[in-house]
């Protein structure tokens, strides 16, 4: 059975390098591994030193690790077609969603470049591919990351209502063309397509939702280091978390400074503040924590990421 590991936070504590070492530690111990970037600024290509496509990359010889940045442009408009053209054909019918239904649908992502829409879908065929064992998502910033987990139950909701809306439409419409005697075959075979395809999505999105609430499965592990600003907001991040019943493993403080030099006050300084943030956050989080270090210039390259996979 597949697993699932999630790193989310804000921008810039480190999510990429965390989903990348996650990641490389799985394949390194025989797991065949997927990592992908739902955040539409992708680093895994800087983070592995490599190109990284919007289709998996095999990134080592020697290891089944595999990474790929989601292209939410190209995916998205697999999918808007088919919402799209349940609209027209209600509106064809003189028939319009309510403003709430059209509210449902525009959150759900069905407007174009909608990243959180093509990251969702493209769960599902990575959760069917029988080559990996393990999925690591490196999500984007927290606000992205919530209306990311919200989705596929926006998303269901709303394919829910639109099925809805069309079929009474649909039997209307049987019923009228019966009574004129324009029971045309044509139009039967066009009808039905639609609705099969939102039926599908909303199946698509269910089990998305089902995955990601799985504790069995599912491991979401927020990043921040080591300030009182980053522990408030992982704090509000766990409640939105539990709020959707996605369950968090751990919490992952990164840019901890060590071994602070000596004859340094600034450095001695940092590291006592560092300290006792990061007893707050043993404190407020009823999480486990992993402490990675600070270090020297940014990671880049598989050698640079064996360093975290370790501490991972």
């Amino acid at each position: 059975m597949t697993q699932y590991v999630l790193y989310g936070g804000k921008g810039g504590v480190g999510k990429t390098t965390c989903a990348a070492a996650t990641a490389l530690k799985k394949a390194r111990n025989g797991h065949p591994t997927l990592v992908v970037s739902t955040d539409p600024a992708h680093s895994l290509s800087d983070v592995f030193d490599r190109e990284v496509g919007s289709e998996p990359t095999h990134l080592r010889e020697d290891l089944d690790l595999w990474a790929v940045e989601v292209d939410s442009e190209e995916r998205i408009g697999q999918y808007r077609g088919q919402v799209s053209a349940a609209l027209d054909e209600l509106d064809d019918l003189g028939i319009s969603l309510d403003e709430g239904d059209l509210d449902d649908v525009i959150e759900a992502g069905v407007a174009p470049g909608t990243d959180e829409a093509a990251a969702m879908d493209l769960f599902v065929d990575y959760m069917d591919d029988p080559r990996y064992e393990y999925i690591v998502f490196d999500t984007a910033p927290t606000g992205h990351t919530l209306r990311l987990l919200k989705l596929p139950d926006v998303m269901s909701s709303a394919m829910g209502k639109l099925m809805t809306v069309k079929s009474q439409v649909s039997t209307l419409a049987d019923s009228v063309r019966t009574f004129f005697g324009n029971d045309d075959d044509e139009d039967e075979d066009e009808s039905p397509d639609v609705d099969v395809d939102l039926e599908e999505l909303q199946e698509r999105m269910d089990r998305v939702a089902e995955a990601l609430r799985d504790p069995e499965r599912t491991e979401f592990r927020p990043v921040l280091i080591p300030e009182t600003m980053a522990i408030l907001e992982t704090e509000r991040l766990l409640a939105e978390l539990d709020a959707y019943d996605i369950p968090a493993g751990r919490a992952v403080i990164n840019k901890v400074i060590e071994d602070p030099t000596p004859d340094c006050d600034l450095c001695q300084s940092r590291y006592a503040s560092q300290q006792q943030r990061i007893e707050e956050a043993r404190e407020t989080f009823d999480l486990p924590l992993t402490l990675l270090p600070l270090l020297h210039g940014e990671v880049h390259g598989l050698d640079a990421v064996e360093t975290i996979a370790d501490r991972l």
